[in-house]
């Protein structure tokens, strides 16, 4: 892909696409929020969280007695490779048992918090690939303006619980069917 505002930008063909989006006023906000969760779940290490949440959820289901639960917690942690959404997911998870919360109840919680910082990183990630690009001269004054305000838009459109639903089921595709490209002569861009 040699096209779009993140041309020269060191990100996978996801984002690169994303940013093609934010600039061009034939893609609807819907299609720049599904497209942005599809690039998240790429980004995701799908291969890594869904075992680790797996792993996670038997012992939540289960209501026996763990006399150390942040201690067994970290034990799954340990048995999986590391990625940056597992450790905030460890991190959060293990807070949430110090602060004596049912199991259960703290992997949501700890799945609901990870999913918030994750957007928030993220979006602020792709809005300094913007300032990048506008500095390259890949992106002009007028259409950075636009892929801000669009940026921030899209996250703040983004469900964190349909990344939590997501990644709980393993489903790396969940937001493709969202994807396909409108073919009616009806069916145009939103705004």
């Amino acid at each position: 892909m040699t096209d779009g505002p993140f041309r020269n930008a060191k990100l996978s063909c996801r984002w690169k696409r994303y940013g093609q989006d934010l600039v061009s006023d034939a893609t609807s906000a819907e299609e720049r929020t599904a497209q942005a969760c599809h690039s998240m779940l790429g980004d995701a290490g799908m291969t890594i969280i869904s075992p680790v949440l797996s792993a996670l959820q038997a012992p939540a289901q289960h209501s026996q007695l763990d006399l150390d639960p942040v201690s067994s917690t970290d034990a799954i942690f340990d048995s999986y490779p590391k990625s940056p959404l597992t450790d905030t997911l460890q991190k959060h998870l293990t807070a949430n048992l110090r602060d004596q919360m049912p199991r259960d109840v703290a992997l949501d919680q700890a799945l609901a918090s990870t999913a918030k910082d994750w957007i928030d990183v993220t979006k602020n990630r792709l809005d300094e690939e913007c300032i990048h690009a506008r500095d390259l001269g890949d992106m002009s004054k007028d259409d950075y303006g636009k892929a801000i305000e669009r940026n921030r838009d899209t996250f703040a459109a983004i469900n964190p619980g349909d990344l939590c639903s997501a990644l709980t089921s393993g489903n790396k595709r969940a937001f493709k069917q969202m994807l396909r490209k409108k073919a009616g002569v009806d069916e145009g861009p939103d705004e």
